[in-house]
């Protein structure tokens, strides 16, 4: 079903088309087609699904404007970008979402499955490896007390010269100073994740979705095994 309204709002946009301005893309059209599966998402249901059905349908649309040239890609990472966010949102793929999962699985005794949110990695060599059981390790520990709260997020850009950079859009990587504590005087750690595939370029890809993975946690006073760039 969702395929015929798909391409029913995609003929809409060309029907629309010759009506536009001169100098307009038929993907001005593209709000009209949104609006309409919005009202329908409400006549079928609400709530998250509501949201999440619009976003999908925004992004699908403006991929195949992109992919016929009639949205230039600088025009569509300012209509998709925000969609996007919002799909790492709903599908937990935010680094806080990621460090909260972690250490929700160690508070919970679920060691493994903290563990394939921080996967080993052979290339690093033993000290990585040491460091990601010992470090689990510390937090199970506090258990069920465990709390933890976000102090600070650094933002890097990884396209081309690794970097620190305020806008979170183009990250792809991100520093987390974490406050832990299990009832106890609270403690510190330094929670790194990487976006899978290392390089991201934000605007210039159109901000894709990203998926985060934790590459490194650590002490503050200890220095970072993965991401070792000049800025920490």
């Amino acid at each position: 079903m969702y395929l015929a309204f798909l391409l029913a709002s995609l003929l809409v946009a060309v029907l629309l088309s010759p009506m536009l301005p001169t100098g307009l893309s038929p993907a001005y059209a593209l709000p009209i087609g949104a609006l309409s599966l919005l009202l329908l998402s409400r006549w079928l249901g609400s709530g998250r699904g509501v949201v999440l059905c619009l976003v999908v349908h925004v992004g699908l649309v403006g991929i195949v404007l992109v992919a016929f040239g009639f949205l230039p890609v600088t025009s569509s990472a300012a209509m998709l970008g925000p969609a996007n966010r919002l799909v790492e949102r709903l599908i937990g793929e935010a680094p806080q979402a990621k460090v909260s999962s972690y250490l929700e699985f160690v508070s919970s005794g679920a060691r493994e499955e903290a563990l394939t949110l921080w996967p080993a990695n052979e290339r690093l060599g033993p000290e990585y490896e040491v460091r990601r059981q010992s470090v689990t390790t510390e937090l199970e520990e506090l258990r069920a007390e465990l709390t933890r709260r976000v102090l600070r997020i650094e933002w890097w850009g990884t396209c081309c010269e690794p970097r620190v950079i305020t806008d979170s859009r183009d990250a792809g990587f991100a520093r987390l100073w974490v406050e832990v504590s299990g009832g106890d005087e609270p403690g510190q750690y330094v929670f790194d994740l990487l976006v899978a595939g290392g390089s991201y370029s934000g605007e210039m890809q159109g901000y894709p979705v990203r998926h985060w993975q934790i590459v490194d946690i650590y002490p503050p006073a200890e220095e970072p095994v993965y991401w070792r760039w000049p800025g920490k």
